[in-house]
């Protein structure tokens, strides 16, 4: 199968969170399948410095915004036989610090990016005169590449119109913008309708995608059961029970080759599940590497989070001073919101040998707090699918998170009288709730033999994406069998 990724990030050449790896792990797993994958993404700063050399098609797009007229170049690289990645260049839209904004907010002009990028996806593949069997479309930034399909390009006769899967990552963004950008797109201005792209007087890129797209997915079947509730709909609801028939919840997977503790460049020892010695290690070059004093013996707690409400953040705030009482070490990666920043930042300075905070990303510290960690806290309000508990998993820490979405899909409840279970959930959003669970872990702790036990368990479990390949083979076979209904009807 010849599958088309429209995203609008991918490891490892632009990334904001966990994306980035969900699309690079999916595309990759189907490459070792014996499948042909193109992904195609804006071309940032970030993927120009990447380092990776980028050769120009020849090709450019004359993409229509409007009154105006900007060109998209398309630039290509091969990570390996049949693993392809297409870049749409515009360096007035994409050459800037930041792919959808700063830490002071999101880009002004973020609907006439993705416009943009949709657009020029969809001439991309006219252009190059591939005949994909899918495309294969995540988030919002890609919610209009399924509506030009159906739409302006319906008819083109170089444009091979592959049936379209959309994935929705969190349904919480959905890029909504004003109704005026709506004359951005060259769309007709019957489609700015209840039925179709507006969205309570404005403009909905999801909503795009989820009318437009052949079928729909989410990124786990807890997930898919919550956003059929206002809760988590977040409006859509009624799009979501109206197409509750073509909506399928898939978990993501993990990629082994990059997320293993016995060849890890990023740490400081390897290490396995018959041989823990390594994850000590490990764990003394965090503590160095933070400047804490604390003993070996003590349990570190650790984080890389968003430092967002839905995150949590706000709960761990709330009980960092308990955690200290208790004797523990705590270690946080994080940004975001600088209110939650500051607030970190006074709570370290009452405990700097204790607490250690880095306010960035990187993609070393994130492997070396998630494998010198002994514990791993992710309290969110809601989560739709998750991979850090599942790295967890692998690098010997146990996880302590809120039993929403795909947590509570990935993370059974321990239970200390049989050995069964994998991790420490709580219900509850309340710091009562996530500091008791923070103690149920302290507890099991202690005990060592049954503390190992449970490692040695969680280390050999299986959630890698070979496992979940067939679920993705058969959305993109379905997708293709009702296209092929809809085309002899």
């Amino acid at each position: 199968m010849f599958i088309l990724m429209a995203t609008p990030e991918a490891y490892p050449f632009a990334q904001t969170g966990k994306l980035g790896e969900v699309i690079y792990g999916l595309a990759s797993s189907l490459v070792g399948g014996g499948h042909r994958v193109s992904v195609v993404l804006p071309l940032y700063r970030e993927a120009r410095e990447h380092g990776r050399p980028l050769t120009s098609t020849g090709i450019r797009l004359a993409i229509p915004l409007s009154m105006k007229t900007l060109e998209a170049e398309v630039y290509h690289t091969a990570l390996k036989p049949d693993f392809d990645f297409y870049f749409i260049a515009q360096d007035s839209l994409y050459n800037r610090d930041g792919l959808y904004g700063t830490c002071y907010g999101d880009f002004q002009d973020n609907a006439e990016r993705f416009i943009f990028f949709s657009r020029a996806v969809v001439e991309m593949v006219a252009a190059l005169g591939l005949e994909f069997d899918v495309c294969h479309c995540h988030d919002w930034q890609t919610g209009l590449v399924p509506v030009y399909g159906h739409t302006l390009y319906r008819d083109r006769p170089h444009y091979r119109h592959p049936p379209v899967v959309y994935s929705v990552h969190n349904a919480a963004y959905q890029g909504i913008f004003p109704a005026h950008d709506f004359s951005l797109t060259g769309l007709d201005w019957g489609l700015l309708s209840p039925k179709a792209l507006e969205f309570y007087g404005k403009i909905n890129f999801m909503k795009g995608g989820l009318v437009f797209a052949d079928l729909l997915s989410t990124v786990s079947a807890r997930y898919r059961e919550e956003i059929l509730t206002p809760e988590y709909g977040f409006g859509l609801e009624g799009i979501f029970h109206e197409r509750a028939a073509e909506l399928f919840g898939i978990p993501e997977g993990v990629d082994y080759s990059r997320w293993n503790t016995s060849n890890n460049a990023f740490l400081t020892s390897g290490y396995d599940k018959n041989h823990l010695e390594g994850k000590r290690a490990c764990k003394a070059h965090l503590l160095t590497r933070f400047g804490l004093d604390l003993p070996l013996d003590r349990p570190l707690i650790g984080m890389n989070t968003h430092l967002v409400e839905r995150k949590g953040i706000d709960l761990v705030e709330n009980i960092l001073e308990d955690l200290m009482r208790l004797e523990v070490g705590f270690v946080l990666q994080g940004i975001g919101e600088e209110r939650h920043q500051y607030q970190l930042q006074e709570i370290q300075v009452r405990h700097p040998k204790r607490i250690g905070l880095f306010i960035g990303y990187s993609e070393e510290l994130t492997h070396q707090i998630i494998a010198g960690s002994d514990i791993f806290l992710m309290p969110s309000r809601y989560e739709p699918g998750g991979l850090d508990q599942l790295c967890c998993l692998r690098y010997g820490t146990v996880p302590v998170m809120r039993a929403t979405g795909g947590l509570a899909e990935t993370i059974r409840e321990y239970i200390p009288q049989t050995g069964e279970g994998n991790g420490f959930k709580f219900s509850a959003y309340s710091p009562e709730a996530l500091l008791q669970a923070v103690q149920w872990a302290l507890d099991l702790y202690r005990d060592r033999r049954a503390w190992e036990t449970l490692l040695w368990k969680n280390m050999a479990l299986d959630f890698s994406w070979d496992r979940l390949l067939p679920q993705y083979l058969e959305l993109y076979r379905l997708a293709q069998e009702k296209r092929r209904r809809q085309l002899a009807s």
